[in-house]
């Protein structure tokens, strides 16, 4: 990975951020850029391209995105470093949060399409807290590492679990410490990051408890659509194999057996 300016050095960042954690910054900011610019064109195609009217076509659309979101995580040693099952795990638990910022990063905008297809397929009241959620975390977009690196805390949470009603998701990581020791090294570097960008550690502590805040009402948000998609089996039966497994099993998909399904153990 090429270095970049990202980390350029500055008083407070020479207090608070270590080489190490500079070089670390930089590696996030330079993977994620080399991973859409040269694996995708969803830097330049906006999710989705059409309004759509049903949700497993929204989502089959989404499909080849979210391979290309796997792969980056594949590029973080404390995630890649993780058996496949609880690797699968982390990435079912957390998909309506990860697809999120993912793609307010891409896009920077909540474009008419994406608006227009919530509202078609999830109705007025999920589609608007989805997008007031949305809203909120895209005051952050103007950081060039600040949504990256949430992305990566959100993502190493063994904690935060989505609604299913599933037995794979009500097991146990096999290793949870590794995921909550993966998982402090970006929140502790998180700290650091905002410590060295804002004027004052009280700023910081105002700024923390937005961000949080923020977090927290567009994890809701998404739980809400989780739970409701947990009654619509048949637009889950629709969908292409990757997206059919982030979602809560009909009768039909209770007959697959999840850790042999090659779509999901070839890209986590």
């Amino acid at each position: 990975i090429l270095p970049s300016n990202l980390c350029a050095l500055e008083h407070r960042q020479q207090k608070y951020l270590s080489s190490s954690d500079q070089t670390l910054l930089t590696n996030i900011f330079s993977t994620y850029e080399l991973i859409y610019e040269h694996k995708t064109r969803c830097q330049y195609e906006l999710f989705p391209i059409i309004v759509h009217n049903s949700v497993h076509s929204f989502f089959n659309e989404y499909e080849e995105r979210h391979k290309i979101l796997i792969d980056y995580f594949k590029n973080i040693p404390e995630f890649n470093s993780l058996i496949v099952d609880d690797k699968i795990r982390l990435i079912r638990n957390h998909f309506g949060i990860m697809i999120t910022i993912n793609e307010l990063m891409l896009s920077r905008t909540v474009h008419d399409n994406l608006s227009a297809s919530l509202k078609n397929i999830f109705g007025i009241h999920l589609a608007t807290n989805t997008i007031r959620g949305s809203e909120r975390i895209l005051s952050y977009i103007h950081d060039p590492v600040l949504l990256k690196l949430i992305l990566i805390i959100l993502t190493l949470s063994s904690s935060i679990n989505k609604y299913r009603n599933d037995t794979d998701m009500d097991r146990i990581f096999d290793n949870t410490l590794a995921i909550f020791a993966g998982q402090n090294i970006y929140v502790e570097l998180l700290w650091r990051y905002l410590v060295s960008r804002l004027p004052t550690e009280q700023n910081t502590v105002k700024f923390f408890n937005k961000l949080v805040s923020d977090l927290l009402f567009i994890q809701l948000a998404c739980f809400n659509v989780e739970r409701y998609m947990s009654n619509l089996e048949d637009e889950v039966d629709q969908m292409k194999p990757l997206m059919q497994s982030m979602w809560p099993k009909s009768k039909k998909l209770d007959q697959t057996d999840y850790d042999e399904d090659m779509c999901m153990k070839n890209n986590p």
